[in-house]
């Protein structure tokens, strides 16, 4: 339960970065592969024993989750429908029936900021909105790389703990003209170190379909 709420925090931020900041486990190390996903304007490929599914097939991956009784990250997906744009997780740690390590796609359009503004200002309010809740965020590392096609990556890892669960996230935004992408890997404290390089290959599939 306290997982699954770290997941949700994990999406509000994402939708945090959206509405405030500017103002408007997996099992193993796998490598990037089929299946391929294609949304109206973009493409990516999951690691290896994730799925998901875009915006028009979140209803299809709420009824899988809710199949190996993930009933309350289902729950999440649904309530946040309007704002996700993907939405990935591990299924060999979903049919365990414990913690499920996720990944998330938001976004914004219109938004004339550079990356590092945009950056600056959306982390910004994010830790005056965990500080407000009693909770801890920590940005452990951050900085623009190139990934793929994508020659500039906001890349942001942090941490957050709340009621000392902990989880550690790592963060993609990229600019594509006047659109934010924002890609979000959520995964146990532990885990992470053996799975951001296959996060870091995941966002080098993902292409912006012009």
């Amino acid at each position: 339960m306290k997982k699954v709420f770290l997941i949700l925090i994990t999406i509000i931020i994402s939708v945090l970065m959206i509405l405030i900041g500017v103002g408007c486990k997996t099992s193993a190390s796998v490598e990037p592969v089929v299946p391929e996903f294609i949304g109206g304007d973009f493409e990516l490929s999951l690691p290896e024993k994730w799925e998901g599914g875009t915006k028009e097939e979140l209803d299809s991956v709420i009824e899988k989750l809710e199949e190996v009784d993930q009933t309350q990250l289902a729950d999440i997906v649904e309530a946040n429908k309007f704002f996700l744009v993907f939405f990935g997780y591990d299924t060999e740690m979903a049919a365990l029936g414990g913690d499920v390590n996720v990944f998330t796609i938001t976004g914004e359009s219109k938004v004339f900021l550079s990356l590092e503004d945009y950056m600056d200002l959306s982390y910004e309010n994010v830790v005056e909105k965990y500080e407000e809740a009693g909770y801890i965020f920590n940005i452990v590392e951050q900085e623009i790389v190139m990934l793929g096609d994508n020659e500039e990556v906001g890349r942001t890892v942090f941490e957050q703990t709340i009621e000392d669960n902990e989880t550690k996230v790592a963060q993609y935004i990229i600019n594509h003209e006047s659109d934010f992408w924002i890609l979000t890997f959520t995964v146990d404290m532990e885990q992470f170190d053996d799975n951001i390089q296959n996060f870091d290959k995941t966002i080098e599939t993902f292409k912006i379909l012009d």
